[in-house]
């Protein structure tokens, strides 16, 4: 297995695994791109990371988008990926504490900014009716709820998460949550969205959206905002109810 910087010349040979807003950062100034080959030389995952400097805390770094191939899940791809990043970041004199880490077993990462990301074209006019943050209920509504969901997927309690970002849905017909933490450097991590009827799905995107406006409302439009996904799973039904962030290799799975 072999990683590389993928350059802008060779950015169409690898559009299928980008969602369109990340593959055209490929040789931007102060994005770099990644891309790891298997032994046969298939695609086996990439990796985008910015650069960025600010005058508070000095040139800082910040995963913008990791996708392993499902194929590739138990090859170490994302771990050499995140390895090679953290490698060329320390090169470039950037501190680990402003290097942006990420769980070395994630399969998928997508971040952008919350005024880009809020603007995507999925929430345009979604509405949020019933859809309300966390911080409006208290800790044992929010067990059940989670129990309701989460069908036995152990989740963290309520403290742990962004009491006023992290979002749900309790209805007559279902409830569902979506759970946003606070990251390294500050980013809101969305790490688990899901609903206990598949007949309100529609309600995933509606979380979503709420939970980036309020984001954006509290945190400014540069909030970083950040899904990230430990298994396919996860991604399925991040991307169910947000299609903007598949690239186009894992659409063709389906």
């Amino acid at each position: 297995m072999s990683v590389f910087t993928v350059t802008k010349n060779e950015a169409e040979a690898f559009k299928d695994f980008f969602p369109e807003d990340i593959f055209i950062n490929i040789g931007k100034e102060n994005y770099y791109t990644l891309g790891a080959f298997d032994d046969e030389d298939f695609v086996a995952g990439v990796l985008q990371f910015f650069v960025g400097f600010d005058e508070n805390k000095g040139t800082y770094s910040k995963v913008c988008y990791l996708y392993v191939q499902e194929d590739f899940v138990d090859s170490f791809i994302a771990a050499c990926l995140l390895a090679e990043y953290e490698s060329i970041a320390a090169e470039s004199g950037i501190s680990y504490d402003l290097m942006e880490t990420i769980d070395d077993s994630s399969v998928y990462v997508f971040a952008s900014p919350a005024k880009e990301f809020w603007a995507k074209k999925t929430l345009d006019h979604v509405s949020s009716k019933d859809i309300y943050s966390i911080s409006f209920i208290e800790n044992l509504e929010f067990i059940t709820i989670k129990k309701q969901v989460a069908k036995g997927t152990v989740l963290e309690q309520k403290r742990f998460y962004e009491d006023e970002i992290s979002s749900f849905y309790k209805a007559k017909d279902g409830c569902a949550l979506l759970l946003v933490k606070k990251g390294k450097l500050e980013d809101l991590v969305m790490t688990y969205i899901d609903c206990d009827n598949p007949d309100i799905d529609e309600k995933l995107t509606g979380l979503i959206s709420y939970s980036a406006k309020r984001a954006l409302d509290l945190y400014g439009e540069d909030q970083y905002i950040r899904i990230e996904c430990g298994d396919y799973d996860s991604l399925t039904r991040f991307g169910k109810a947000l299609p903007d962030i598949l690239p186009q290799s894992f659409i063709d799975q389906d």
